[in-house]
């Protein structure tokens, strides 16, 4: 069964700059919890001073006070890496590193830093259809045994596309692929089911589809899809994200889809 990954809070913050209610936070990962997901991705590190986009050790600690059987998860962008943010005895357990392109030799030596830390460390690569071949050489350090993300940063991919890369990871000796996708083209619910058939290892979900631009997979659609419990999403969306969505109205737009037909970040 593929693994599922809650990029809420993450995600969602660039549209809130990362500026949430601790009880939001709280709920969000309870509902998470609940439906049996598997990551819950809480914010950034080192991506500001709001709470979510630094996710302070202390704080997630005094948020999320029991986390079962999901594993808590922050990500740092690689241009933002700074190995004193992380240490052994941190409440999160896997660090995401989010690549452009041209950053991908170092992210792979920054999950190398971070599993000797003691995390799992997941290579988030973005943009993966603007990655040269010579980019791609340098996933050649990294350690097969690892899971590698790619994300359709800009929503432009087709489900063909989905079956390309997964063939291009698999192919390069790569088994635990995850899949980030976005819905400039109202193509990021097509594209996951496609990653999943593909034998996708972990894919990304948000209540509500709330993440950056057009937003994400929402996860109360690819739970009940799966025949899996999505009502304490439903609930969640009720309480906090149909109010949070008339604020800051991610989704489908013109200019969303004129970066995702192009390939493209629109501002």
């Amino acid at each position: 069964m593929v693994k599922i990954l809650d990029c809420t809070i993450r995600d969602g913050g660039h549209l809130t700059g990362w500026n949430f209610s601790d009880e939001c936070v709280r709920e969000t990962f309870e509902a998470a919890q609940k439906c049996g997901i598997d990551f819950f991705e809480i914010g950034y590190r080192n991506h500001g001073t709001a709470k979510f986009a630094h996710s302070p050790d202390e704080d997630i600690r005094g948020i999320i006070k029991d986390k079962g059987t999901v594993k808590l998860v922050v990500m740092v962008n690689a241009r933002e890496f700074a190995a004193d943010n992380f240490s052994t005895d941190d409440y999160a357990d896997i660090v995401r590193v989010a690549c452009h392109p041209d950053e991908i030799a170092e992210g792979v030596e920054y999950c190398k830093i971070l599993h000797d830390t003691g995390y799992e460390a997941f290579l988030h690569l973005m943009d993966v259809a603007h990655i040269t071949h010579e980019q791609m050489q340098a996933l050649n350090a990294y350690d097969r045994d690892n899971v590698i993300y790619f994300a359709d940063s800009y929503g432009a991919l087709l489900p063909e596309d989905i079956k390309k890369y997964f063939r291009t990871f698999a192919q390069a000796g790569f088994e635990k692929i995850g899949f980030h996708a976005h819905n400039n083209k109202q193509l990021a619910f097509i594209n996951t089911l496609t990653a999943i058939e593909c034998g996708a290892y972990s894919v990304d979900v948000s209540a509500y589809g709330m993440g950056r631009a057009a937003g994400n997979t929402p996860a109360e659609l690819l739970l009940s899809q799966l025949g899996l419990n999505a009502e304490p999403y439903f609930k969640l969306i009720e309480k906090y994200y149909t109010n949070l969505y008339k604020i800051t109205s991610w989704g489908y737009s013109l200019k969303n889809l004129e970066g995702g037909i192009k390939n493209i970040k629109v501002s």
